[in-house]
């Protein structure tokens, strides 16, 4: 991003905002970066440490005497008792080392309801501001809130930070009991902060009060202006306009980067599941969860236009004895492998009876998985193929039956496509692909509706590829698609981008930082280049690796817990440790639907109170 060179001391922070925001915060930074004063707590104290030795000197202790002079003690004693009487003798000089007496500076922020609305702006400034002024000091920054029940300190290194700062907004207003727990917090910390500051409105200076500068903000009468002033020993005052409401008002709800986000709407999920990921339809336009209390899932219709009030929701629950293996759609229909001791059942598929659970060597299936197993629905007039790859690369297959022709010969039993496959994905609505090892080489293929398998093409060694993420598009019609052949070593993941044959691209070779993780493949509009859709090692950010540049496209307040992608639709499905889902489209750069999944049933929530 190219920055004013006024900006250049936040470059950091002012990355994580979209190129529209930054007159606003040019002004706001500007205005208030006068105001912060000189630093504090960068006063050297405490008694000096030893740092090795420094130099020689006349005088000393004899422990610290130079081994030569014990030399001549011993050879010739009379000159060493000369040169002590002269004081000629040469000690060992220590190097000392001054202490930094403060190397914490905490800024505790009022979120109650009199710094609602302009007032929350300026405390993203003074937060990207006392970061650099820790930085300079050589200090690390730490904030909180002051309504916090439990006085915590929280780090400032990434935009989710910022995000946490705007959702602690309450309606308690500060009081006696605030004060007092965070004084305490302080003063039982290890480590003494050299500043703290505290950022609202009627913050008292008392002893009560842990603060060494104060930061009162608020709104004039006239609406137009806010006023804000800084205690520190002396009194300094700005007045700031109140931004842009066309700016402000995105800012305020945490959309930094610029993607549109749909109004918030009216309805209630039911509490799901943290260790199974969403599932999303390949149209788009449902996204299935994990019931936590319930043996089903909850299916929540993505609305279809920025005017939908009312959250549509529906729950589809299956017989608790079984266990939930691979989930997918039929249509806007959430279906299920189910599986017991004995049998697999095929949970709202028409035309796919029961079968008999096959032998772990035919295909391993786990009772109880951390992931759904990879899973393929191939619809046909007259029923359709359901595809399921277990976890030691064995992919099956069922043949449901409509009833308006005669049945197929594959129809009600296990059938069995192929051996060593490292994955397999929809391709297209009526087409799956899949990868395969054969003799240490990986090979493409594809399968339409009524099973027909081709070979579309040798991808390259095998040796070393744990994962392959397919980029779905009409290509795979009739030729290669594209994909992604991911290898990790020593902790880093790097991908070869296979394109497809009729693009008449070279292969393309990303290695992703450590901690970073690959989740889909894309290819970009225009048909030109593909696109690696990637999580954060934080697990609080959502990024994008295209033409060897990387982007953020949306962060979290809280960690991820679990995370889809569906190639077809190009949407990411995101639940985090809050039971929080948000559902991007990467193609449209739009935030779809963000909402709570943690209601609870009556009954549930009788059983939670007892």
């Amino acid at each position: 991003m190219q920055l004013p060179e006024s900006l250049h001391p936040w470059r950091q922070w002012l990355e994580w905002f979209a190129p529209d925001y930054l007159p606003l915060f040019a002004d706001l930074l500007g205005r208030l970066n006068p105001l912060l004063g000189p630093l504090h707590g960068r006063q050297q104290g405490g008694v000096p440490e030893p740092d090795g030795l420094g130099d020689l000197q006349r005088r000393g202790p004899y422990e610290r005497l130079l081994s030569s002079e014990w030399l001549l003690a011993e050879e010739l004693p009379d000159e060493f008792l000369r040169r002590a009487v002269e004081g000629e003798h040469v000690f060992l000089a220590p190097q000392y080392r001054a202490r930094q007496a403060n190397r914490l500076m905490v800024v505790l922020f009022d979120a109650g309801p009199l710094q609602l609305g302009a007032a929350r702006l300026v405390h993203l400034a003074l937060l990207m501001l006392l970061a650099r002024r820790a930085r300079q000091a050589g200090a690390e920054l730490r904030w909180g809130i002051l309504q916090d029940a439990t006085p915590t300190l929280h780090a400032f290194d990434s935009v989710a930070h910022l995000r946490q700062l705007l959702d602690a907004a309450t309606w308690t207003v500060v009081n006696d009991g605030h004060w007092q727990a965070w004084r305490a917090f302080l003063a039982d910390q290890p480590q003494r902060a050299g500043e703290c500051w505290g950022v609202g409105l009627r913050l008292p200076r008392s002893p009560v009060a842990p603060f060494t500068h104060l930061v009162q903000v608020q709104r004039h009468l006239d609406g137009q202006r806010l006023s804000v002033e800084l205690q520190a020993g002396s009194t300094r005052q700005v007045t700031l306009p109140i931004p842009d409401a066309r700016l402000a008002v995105p800012l305020l709800k945490g959309q930094f980067e610029g993607e549109v986000v749909r109004s918030v709407l009216k309805g209630t999920v039911s509490r799901v599941s943290l260790t199974l990921p969403p599932v999303i339809s390949i149209t788009g336009k449902h996204i299935a969860l994990r019931l936590l209390d319930e043996p089903g899932m909850v299916v929540i219709r993505l609305p279809a236009s920025e005017q939908q009030l009312n959250l549509q929701v529906h729950h589809s629950f299956w017989n608790g004895a079984r266990t939930p293996l691979a989930v997918t759609f039929m249509s806007r229909t959430v279906t299920a492998v189910l599986s017991d001791s004995d049998w697999l059942w095929f949970w709202n598929v028409r035309g796919l009876r029961p079968v008999d659970k096959p032998e772990r060597e035919q295909l391993q299936l786990p009772p109880g998985t951390a992931n759904w197993l990879p899973v393929a629905w191939l619809p046909s007039r007259q029923g359709g193929r359901l595809f399921v790859l277990d976890t030691q690369g064995h992919l099956a297959y069922w043949v449901a039956h409509s009833g308006k022709a005669p049945a197929p010969p594959e129809a009600g039993k296990t059938c069995y496509l192929a051996d060593n496959v490292l994955g397999l994905s929809m391709v297209d609505p009526h087409w799956m692909g899949y990868v395969h090892n054969k003799a240490g080489h990986l090979y493409a293929y594809t399968v339409t509706v009524d099973g027909t398998t081709t070979c579309v093409g040798m991808l390259g060694d095998a040796d070393g590829v744990t994962e392959v993420l397919f980029a779905a598009n009409p290509l795979w019609r009739k030729h290669f698609g594209g994909c992604a052949l991911g290898r990790v070593d020593n902790g880093r993941q790097s991908w070869k981008v296979v394109p497809a044959h009729s693009l008449q691209m070279d292969s393309e070779h990303i290695h992703l930082a450590p901690g970073w993780k690959g989740l889909g493949l894309v290819l970009q509009p225009g048909r030109r280049h593909y696109a690696l859709v990637m999580m954060a090692p934080d697990k609080h950010s959502i990024g994008l690796w295209s033409q060897g540049q990387q982007q953020v496209l949306f962060t979290t307040t809280q960690p991820i817990a679990r995370v889809s992608f569906c190639s077809l639709s190009g949407l990411v499905a995101v639940l985090t440790t809050a039971r929080e889902l948000l559902v991007y489209s990467v193609s449209g750069r739009t935030l779809v639907l963000q909402v709570m999944c943690n209601q609870l049933k009556d009954e549930h929530k009788e059983r939670t109170d007892a």
